[in-house]
């Protein structure tokens, strides 16, 4: 289990520091508190206290000082916190407020995912142990950095997130897991590595790439489950990237299960994996670290099209390869939005080299079955 909100928001805060843009300036007009903004080309006003609060950050202030400085005018503290952190968050967005930090050299670890080396930082030990949610392995031992960076902040209540590139985001304490997934997703998604990406679940058997193809819902993570739990090697639930060859690396992320699949998932495992974390659209999920993930590249043996059903058998069908070609290019994704010429010829070896079948099924343990059988040659 986590540890609590209070324990991550611990020694944290205070290591933060906010400052005004170099391009955002103050100035009265008529009486009247303003603010330019160079990069946006625009003016902002601002009431009296948040002129107040400007003009205090920009004079070094720090969050607490500025909170007991309104408690004094007579503002109560939580409506003190509350209206900064408004401020706060609307002025970063703004690119109106630049955020520093420094870190602890001793609190980081590595990761190998997508054929890149992710480093994180975070600002204390409780901060990193969420942070390492999502990741099926990682290094803590202390090294270089990878070539994708990014530093975990709290400030007040929030997790602020940093990239190499200096960007700033920001999540709540519980969201944090499933924000930096989807923010290392999309950058090996970027990546000019891959030709482009697939939405589909990826696993190894005999050294043969299996790929699980549906749109959300389709039960993708949960027959993953099953079929690692049937000795397939787990090389990622969500994203395969594609190389100019054809070959496909899954992103081995730890499995990740909402909460239609907790029965399953506590039958196979127990109350080892019962922490749960809250993704940006409201979905609660879990994470479950898969040991010996899958992180190299593999040629596809089997393309396999999910169609979940409410009632009926489960079966294979084939599906022919134009058809299939047309499938996979609905679920694909390139960091430019577009399906290259070098990614054309890349999906046409993947489907010229392995077997596209749709699976029809309703319940997860009749499509193992059938999967395990195909995958042994029995079908």
């Amino acid at each position: 289990m986590f540890t609590s909100v209070e324990a991550v928001l611990e020694r944290s805060s205070a290591e933060i520091m906010l400052r005004p843009a170099p391009d955002a300036v103050f100035a009265l007009l008529d009486g009247r508190s303003i603010i330019f903004s160079g990069a946006g080309q625009k003016i902002f006003e601002l009431d009296r206290v948040g002129a107040f609060i400007w003009c205090r950050l920009g004079e070094g202030a720090s969050l607490g000082e500025i909170h007991r400085e309104l408690q004094a005018q007579g503002i109560d503290e939580r409506t003190a916190r509350q209206f900064t952190r408004q401020l706060v968050d609307i002025w970063i967005d703004r690119e109106l407020l630049e955020v520093d930090w420094r870190m602890p050299i001793d609190c980081s670890f590595s990761a190998d995912l997508g054929q890149h080396r992710i480093t994180v930082r975070a600002a204390n030990p409780n901060l990193l142990g969420r942070l390492l949610s999502p990741f099926c392995a990682s290094d803590q031992r202390a090294g270089c950095d990878g070539d994708i960076v990014i530093e975990a902040m709290m400030l007040d209540e929030q997790v602020f997130l940093r990239g190499e590139d200096s960007s700033i985001s920001r999540c709540e304490v519980d969201a944090l897991a499933p924000t930096i997934k989807a923010h290392l997703t999309q950058r090996l998604i970027q990546s000019n590595r891959w030709v482009f990406s697939l939405h589909a679940a990826s696993l190894v058997k005999d050294g043969m790439g299996l790929l699980l193809c549906g749109h959300p819902g389709a039960g993708k993570s949960t027959l993953t489950l099953q079929l690692v739990d049937a000795g397939f090697r787990y090389a990622g639930d969500d994203v395969a990237l594609v190389g100019g060859d054809g070959t496909i690396c899954g992103v081995p992320f730890a499995l990740t299960l909402k909460e239609g699949s907790w029965d399953l998932l506590a039958r196979l495992h127990g109350d080892r994996y019962d922490a749960t974390h809250c993704r940006s659209d409201g979905v609660r999920v879990r994470y479950v670290p898969i040991p010996d993930a899958q992180n190299r590249c593999v040629s596809a043996g089997w393309i396999i099209f999910l169609n979940r059903v409410r009632s009926g058998p489960a079966e294979l069908t084939t599906i022919d390869r134009l058809e299939s070609m047309k499938r996979l290019i609905e679920n694909a994704f390139a960091g430019d939005g577009k399906l290259s010429e070098a990614g054309f010829w890349a999906l046409r070896r993947i489907v010229a080299g392995a077997q596209s079948l749709q699976l029809t099924y309703r319940e997860a343990g009749e499509a193992r079955g059938l999967l395990v059988g195909l995958c042994n040659g029995k079908a």
